[in-house]
């Protein structure tokens, strides 16, 4: 009875330590077949689309290890069912891609209604997906949190550039435009200098005209034909550059409006337009300035 337990135990042990070998083994294959791969996740509807990456198929309904870069997705079903064509990146912020594939005729939309239970899964991972991402670039841009802000005397919206960066667009009468740029100034934790702020618009654009005038304010009025019912303020300085800034001044309805600031600099008697006019001075409509003047010039 003693020798059966002995080697009962010993194969038990035996059959522990094989376990143990291949967990081991499986677990640092596994390793290593992740290496330099990105875990990404697959989930079209229908169930039993066919899903491609360069060509090359891939399970539906799965998270799959691929080796970062460029890929060509396709997603097909039947002729009842539109091709789903993309290029896409997968990479360590996009590595998730869910959808639906649109029925081309009434045969899809039954087949839809059929299998409504998968098609809503795969539109809730898609709800899922654009709530996150916007969270996600709302937490690098947090600008965005205050937009878009639409009322009557202005509007202060959004829109993404090639590089899927925020471009702040800024629409207001002349009348209002002090008020769109004071909402700006709101923003508290926001450092208006380095956000991509495009004023619609802008009467003081195009390139000015020449003027050789030594007095600044000759200079201006010149090169920008302003009117009688601009004023122009004093000038300032901050380190080699000069600012001020100009505005109507409606006598009639005693109000003032439009103010635009400008960025000048000086060699002897001639002046030069280092910046257009603009409400407020950011990295993107000036070039090379500190932002440490330019947030003195905004506050002028």
């Amino acid at each position: 009875m003693k020798e059966q337990i002995k080697e009962r135990r010993k194969l038990i042990i035996i059959l522990l330590i094989i376990a143990f070998v291949f967990v081991a083994f499986y677990s640092i294959s596994t390793l290593i077949y992740r290496i330099g791969k990105i875990k990404t996740s697959i989930y079209f509807a229908p169930g039993n689309a066919t899903v491609t990456l360069n060509d090359k198929k891939i399970s539906n309904r799965s998270d799959e290890w691929i080796i970062p870069g460029n890929y060509h997705l396709k997603v097909s079903f039947n002729e009842h069912f539109e091709t789903y064509e993309e290029d896409i990146e997968i990479s360590e912020d996009n590595h998730e891609f869910y959808g639906t594939l649109a029925a081309l005729d009434a045969e899809g939309e039954e087949y839809i209604q059929k299998h409504r239970e998968d098609f809503a899964k795969a539109e809730g991972l898609v709800g899922n997906l654009l709530s996150k991402r916007g969270r996600k670039i709302k937490e690098t841009y947090p600008i965005l949190n205050y937009l878009p802000i639409n009322n009557s005397l202005y509007s202060i919206s959004y829109q993404y550039d090639e590089n899927q960066k925020p471009i702040i667009n800024v629409k207001a009468d002349p009348k209002y435009l002090d008020v769109a740029v004071s909402m700006l100034k709101t923003f508290n934790d926001i450092d208006l200098t380095t956000e991509n702020i495009v004023f619609y618009n802008n009467p003081f654009s195009s390139t000015p005209n020449q003027s050789t005038a030594s007095d600044y304010k000759t200079f201006l009025r010149e090169s920008y034909q302003l009117l009688n019912n601009y004023k122009i303020n004093d000038l300032k300085q901050e380190g080699d550059y000069y600012y001020t800034s100009f505005y109507i001044d409606d006598y009639n309805n005693a109000a003032i409006y439009n103010h635009y600031k400008i960025i000048l600099t000086k060699t002897e008697d001639n002046w030069t337009i280092t910046a257009n006019p603009q409400p407020l001075f950011t990295i993107y409509n000036t070039q090379n300035i500190d932002k440490e003047i330019l947030r003195t010039i905004n506050s002028y």
